[in-house]
């Protein structure tokens, strides 16, 4: 489906002379290279050659590419459907992958920025809510209600996404027409706006159906399996305070209790790394205590109720993450067959924005936690003070740079009009011939 994004226009220009510049670079580069391959007398000079190109020789060779087929801050879009925390809800992440140059960051080991729009909807009352970023990957403080559109796809048809490299930030924003009557934060988001210029752009953004189906990409069913699996040691980490009472009472062996109890510890190290740890860290931990529990001699009743939710962790999990790694490599081995990929087919997209959808999604596994994608109320400590800091100052600090750019436009084109005037010729009494000027003696 295709979206509308809009990027502020001085951000373009910085990309664009920064493109210019890197595609001198590359050329004079590519020349170099070429010339010293040409001059080389044998095999072993040649072999010698590629030596000290090293990893750099495949890195400027996919920078070349981009440089002469991408355009500044190329973006795509994709939706990574998750489960609510509460049964009755589910979420949708919209992620947008912006492609750029050196010009944005010193740090160039992705093709660009990732940041995201968390959409939920309650499947028994119909209503949706977001949270949009405001910067540095912190979410909204509050939410901005949708209500009064009737699916996603709704949404992003009349919404507009609005990426801000400089906050690494991304929000929605509604149209007028569509916007709560008491949404507040829309209408103080276009005032702190309304002094930058954008530039409105379509870029496709690949549905759930695309990820989950087409590209066989289940995040859904790892986010269920962490979920169901917490939901159920919890019920058994409340049990253990009436199984504490039985234990007294000698219904219950002291060292069965304690064996329960050093499980049940286990889950909950395991899901702490789940929740605040990049996906790919929790699998070998995942593994292990699903093998430890499944291969049990003697099971307790906690062994044996999570086995199971354990064994479905595994196997989402795994899978996500191979299932990534396919899709890099094969971007990378065979890039115009992955591009002509059913997904990508008649869409038109650049070769250097399939590479980045497909290095985002092994990224997001490899750097994002759970808690980041998608769930920031089950944030650490940490990013949860970051998210009240920065959504008590970032809006605040973008009004104060609106009202001062919008005062001083104000003051110059005051300025302008005062000093037009000063300068302002006075007639002259005698015409071009050497007469005098009739109309000014009458005046006179």
């Amino acid at each position: 489906m295709k979206v509308s994004l809009k990027i502020e226009s001085s951000w373009l220009e910085i990309e664009r002379k920064s493109m210019l510049k890197m595609k001198r670079e590359y050329e004079q580069w590519e020349a170099q290279t070429l010339q010293k391959a040409k001059e080389a007398k044998d095999l072993e000079t040649l072999r010698e050659i590629f030596y000290k190109l090293g990893d750099r020789w495949e890195w400027n060779q996919a920078t070349g590419a981009w440089l002469s087929s991408g355009k500044p801050l190329d973006t795509i879009g994709f939706i990574l459907k998750m489960p609510g925390l509460l049964p009755n809800k589910e979420r949708f992440v919209l992620y947008g992958i912006m492609a750029y140059s050196k010009g944005l960051t010193d740090q160039f080991d992705h093709l660009g920025d990732k940041e995201r729009v968390i959409i939920e909807r309650d499947n028994e009352t119909g209503r949706m809510i977001c949270w949009s970023t405001t910067g540095h990957g912190a979410m909204d403080l509050l939410p901005t209600e949708l209500t009064m559109f009737d699916s996603v796809e709704d949404v992003l048809n009349h919404c507009y996404i609005v990426a801000q490299p400089g906050d690494h930030a991304m929000r929605l924003e509604i149209p007028r027409d569509k916007r709560h009557p008491l949404d507040m934060n829309q209408r103080l988001w276009e005032m702190a706006s309304g002094g930058l210029t954008y530039s409105t752009n379509e870029i496709i953004v690949l549905t759930t159906e695309d990820i989950e189906h087409a590209l066989d990409f289940k995040f859904y069913r790892y986010a269920k399996a962490v979920i169901d699996l917490e939901r159920t040691w919890k019920e058994l980490h409340m049990n253990a305070f009436s199984k504490a009472k039985e234990v007294v009472q000698d219904k219950i062996p002291a060292e069965l209790e304690r064996r329960m109890n050093g499980k049940l510890r286990e889950v909950e190290g395991l899901l702490h790394i789940l929740w605040f740890k990049p996906p790919v860290r929790g699998l070998e931990p995942a593994k292990q205590i699903y093998h430890e529990f499944n291969s049990s001699p003697e099971p307790t009743v906690v062994e044996q109720t999570l086995a199971p939710y354990l064994g479905e962790l595994v196997y989402a999990l795994n899978d996500i993450i191979e299932k990534a790694k396919y899709i890099k490599w094969k971007s990378v081995i065979d890039r115009k067959e992955f591009s002509e990929n059913d997904v990508f087919k008649g869409l038109g997209l650049s070769n250097v924005v399939t590479q980045a959808f497909a290095v985002a999604l092994q990224d997001i596994l490899q750097e994002h936690t759970l808690a980041y994608i998608g769930y920031p109320e089950k944030g650490t400590m940490k990013s949860k003070a970051m998210r009240i800091v920065l959504g008590f100052a970032v809006l605040p600090a973008r009004l104060v740079m609106a009202f001062t750019k919008s005062i001083g436009i104000r003051f110059r084109n005051l300025r302008n009009r005062l000093f037009a005037k000063q300068e302002k010729p006075t007639p002259n009494p005698v015409g071009d011939e050497g007469t005098v000027n009739e109309s000014i003696l009458q005046d006179q």
